[in-house]
């Protein structure tokens, strides 16, 4: 259900006469005249953009070692590290 109000004296009556001259209900009349304003906007779905391969625009990333700053936080002793986590998570904090 939609309701629609018109506070615009001239505009309320040229469209009763309207009404009148089509010979057909007001509801008709305006479900009529929205579906036509409705057809003629442009929708959000009718936007247009091309994608991009993404294959040409990649590159590699690659950064320089640095052995100094790599030392303090590498975990160079580790050889497994799934028991290495599995241990972590068992010992008990206190």
């Amino acid at each position: 259900m939609l309701a629609i109000k018109i506070d615009n004296y001239d505009i309320e009556k040229k469209f009763f006469e309207y009404t009148k001259f089509k010979k057909q209900k007001i509801d008709e009349i305006v479900i009529e005249v929205m579906t036509q304003f409705l057809d003629k906007q442009k929708m959000p779905d009718d936007i247009v953009y091309t994608k991009k391969d993404p294959i040409k625009y990649m590159r590699k990333i690659s950064y320089k070692y640095d052995e100094e700053l790599c030392d303090k936080t590498a975990l160079t002793h580790i050889t497994d590290s799934a028991k290495y986590i599995h241990d972590l998570r068992r010992k008990k904090t206190i």
